[in-house]
């Protein structure tokens, strides 16, 4: 018995070398390969020698976790935790960390707060640098969980650690945003501003609250800012905001378009803003332009096919739509294209797409809305009935699904049934956005004045949407207010609507039908193209002035001018000198720039030589300037060279003045005019 103590633990070392080569096997498969299942593999068989090996308990809830399996995940975690002992390479804090993104992604805020409050108590001993994100993930939880006090307090909390922590700010204003406190919320975000005018949230709530003050001009101006500097915003979002003044931000799109180092996602952002304002025949060209230069992509068949879906070419849209599945095979496509044979009264073939549909995500209630109402616009109300269960049942939070079952029971004669059903979508449907159905709820329950002031919210939300317009049309006709269901019909054909097919089996449309009015409405919208003599919007006066920045100078002696910067969000003040040909830093400011994270190594570029101003010559390190903002114009990756002379003043040379465009002196007044 001594001599097999003896050996037992050399045996688990051996044995736990052995379980290291997979596990650094596994990591290198994760990180380096991108191959979860190669990855999951050998941690598992590392797992199956060694199952106290946090390290790979850790690494497989990654896994686990990206596979959106958080069941299995959290598992792991719970072991890890339980368990931890020794020194594995990942910190305790690490652990609460990832569970708590794990139940954030899963909805369950109140356990997230709990996770990241245990994150926030370990780093304190095992990871002091990953506090304040802790703090950060901890106060987005707390927002989520509509805990806005809470929020508040951890955010100012933050500040006191951190006074220039623009998370915090961000996260402040968008309190102020919930709270309808909108000049507060601005006024952090200008604070979060004057620290790092190059992080993007600022300006992604900034064109909320600009747009909430009425400042559209400047709310359109925060959003392109938004999409300029997070390559990640979502372009329909962008759209949504830059569209308020859709000829200005038309404008101001095409201007960025036509800059040398103009970025592809422009045209991506006008092709959404030429669809959300109906003007799909535009958008298509962009399209067959895009694919023309770089070939064949699923999205962009994807949004060929709305735009000819919108202009009632069903043939095209079903053809596109085809071509977005063969590229991509996704049967989230399908669905897709059941939305265009419905919308084209091809109900079977829209029931056998969504059918398929639903082998992506069987729990999601869509396709079974979809499918429940493809039946009901063929007559066949048991089998629509039949599906509204199904997808209930499944799904309780798609609105949806209640109120056209409600409608469907009303209709049957089920009142009682039907009140309950409607009682559930002001439940669950409390944002006035698109997908919100609580104004039929609300008609059904008796309450019309109620429906048509939440419709109202709606359309004025998105006063370009022609489909809201068609739901006001809809909603009337219910009512029996015929005269404004029919101005709001000719209010969506204004807009774009022209999904006459629809109509067709539209039982909504049943009281308008037989009017004068009505047919000589589709007569005429059925003939006329959309947007009918709207002209493509040019660079305006308004969008021109907006092109101009104004940055005021400060004249030092020998002729050159002091003008505030910020690079690479340090705010520094450079010499601006029209005859130097470079930008230069003394070696002190590149030093300081590195110690404190505004430059890395992997900015530095080697060396080269150069001329100073007074002829001498001297060799410099080349260094790349992620971001040189000045005024509201902001240059990305400048060159620069890095002198030795500590002494040296940050000189603003002419590689950079000839990426600005056009610039102007004013000496009377001390300013750089610069047209960008």
């Amino acid at each position: 018995m001594v001599f097999l103590a003896i050996l037992a633990p050399q045996a688990c070392a051996q044995r736990k070398v052995v379980s290291d080569y997979n596990y650094q096997k596994a990591v290198d498969a994760f990180f380096e390969d991108k191959d979860d299942d190669k990855a999951l593999k050998l941690v598992n068989k590392q797992l199956d020698e060694t199952p106290d090996h946090l390290d790979s308990r850790f690494l497989r809830a990654k896994i686990y976790w990206r596979a959106d399996k958080y069941d299995t995940a959290l598992r792991d975690l719970s072991y890890a935790i339980k368990h931890y002992k020794g020194k594995p390479s990942v910190y305790k804090s690490t652990l609460f960390g990832l569970q708590g993104a794990i139940y954030d992604d899963m909805e369950r805020f109140a356990d997230a707060v709990d996770s990241y409050r245990q994150a926030i108590k370990f780093a304190k001993k095992d990871n002091p640098g990953r506090i304040q994100s802790y703090k950060f993930d901890l106060a987005q939880s707390l927002y989520n969980a509509k805990d806005l006090d809470g929020a508040e307090k951890v955010y100012l909390d933050m500040l006191k650690d951190d006074p220039g922590d623009g998370g915090a700010m961000v996260g402040l204003a968008r309190n102020r945003l919930d709270q309808d406190k909108y000049e507060e919320g601005l006024e952090w975000l200008r604070k979060a501003e004057s620290y790092n005018a190059s992080y993007a949230e600022i300006y992604r709530f900034k064109m909320q609250i600009l747009d909430k003050l009425g400042k559209t001009d400047e709310s359109v101006d925060a959003a392109l800012k938004y999409f300029e500097l997070n390559d990640d915003a979502p372009a329909w979002l962008v759209a949504e905001y830059a569209g308020k003044h859709y000829t200005y931000g038309v404008a101001k799109v095409k201007a960025e378009m036509n800059k040398d180092d103009a970025s592809d996602r422009w045209i991506v952002l006008l092709t959404r803003l030429y669809e959300d304002h109906s003007d799909y025949v535009k958008a298509l060209e962009l399209y067959d332009k895009v694919e023309k230069e770089y070939g064949e992509y699923k999205m962009i068949a994807y949004y060929k096919s709305n735009c000819y879906s919108e202009l009632g070419q069903f043939n095209m849209a079903i053809k596109e739509a085809t071509r977005a599945i063969d590229l991509d095979g996704s049967k989230a496509l399908y669905g897709h294209r059941g939305d265009i044979y419905r919308s084209a009264g091809m109900y079977d073939k829209a029931i056998a797409d969504y059918t398929i549909s639903m082998e992506d995500d069987p729990s999601s209630g869509y396709e079974y809305y979809a499918i429940g109402w493809c039946y009901e616009l063929q007559g066949d109300n048991d089998k629509a009935l039949e599906y509204f269960n199904q997808g209930i049942d499944l799904d309780k939070t798609y609105s949806y699904l209640f109120v056209s079952r409600g409608d469907l029971l009303m209709e049957l004669g089920r009142q009682e049934e039907a009140q309950l059903d409607y009682e559930k979508v002001l439940e669950i449907d409390d944002e006035p956005e698109d997908g919100s159905c609580r104004h039929y709820a609300l008609h059904g329950l008796g309450r019309d004045d109620e429906a048509i002031e939440w419709l109202d919210k709606i359309i004025e939300n998105k006063p370009y949407d022609s489909g809201n317009y068609y739901d006001k049309a809809c909603l009337f006709a219910r009512m029996g207010k015929v005269d404004e269901a029919l101005a709001s019909l000719e209010d969506a054909f204004k807009k774009g609507f022209r999904r006459f097919v629809h109509m067709e089996h539209d039982n909504d449309m049943d009281p308008l039908r037989n009017l004068e009015k009505y047919q000589s409405l589709l007569l005429e919208y059925k003939n006329k193209p959309v947007n009918d003599g709207v002209e493509e919007p040019e660079i305006t006066m308004q969008a021109a002035e907006a092109l101009i920045s104004e940055v005021s100078m400060k004249k030092m002696a020998g002729g050159t001018y002091e003008i505030p910067c910020t690079i690479n969000g340090l705010p520094l003040k450079f010499v601006f000198d029209t005859g130097a040909s470079n930008v230069t830093i003394s070696s002190v400011e590149a030093s300081f720039m590195l110690k404190n994270d505004y430059l890395s190594e992997r900015d530095f570029r080697g060396s080269k030589r150069f001329i100073m101003a007074d002829g001498s010559i001297t060799d410099g390190a080349i260094v790349c300037i992620k971001e040189v903002l000045v005024g509201d114009v902001l240059l990305k990756n400048i060159e620069a060279s890095v002198v030795k002379n500590q002494k040296a003043p940050l000189l603003l040379g002419q590689s950079v003045l000839e990426r600005f465009g056009s610039i102007t002196i004013d000496n009377e007044n001390n300013k750089l005019i610069i047209k960008h």
